[in-house]
């Protein structure tokens, strides 16, 4: 019960994460003076950080249900 609860706690701190990536991206000015290399890579850190954020959530409902 308790991996459960970490494994949930991580995958929130994942999805907050990728949510503020996709913020950044979008609000701050300051972005347009990065190169394209950089804002790729913030996008992408972001989608790996949303994609293992829900596999973790999954990942612990399919555990529960055991």
């Amino acid at each position: 019960m308790s991996s459960m609860n970490r494994q949930r706690a991580l995958a929130v701190l994942l999805l907050f994460i990728a949510f503020l990536t996709l913020a950044a991206s979008r609000a701050f000015p300051f972005l347009d003076d990065l190169s394209g290399a950089t804002e790729t890579a913030i996008v992408v850190a972001g989608a790996a950080c949303a994609l293992g954020g829900v596999w973790l959530w999954l990942r612990g409902t399919a555990n529960s249900s055991e």
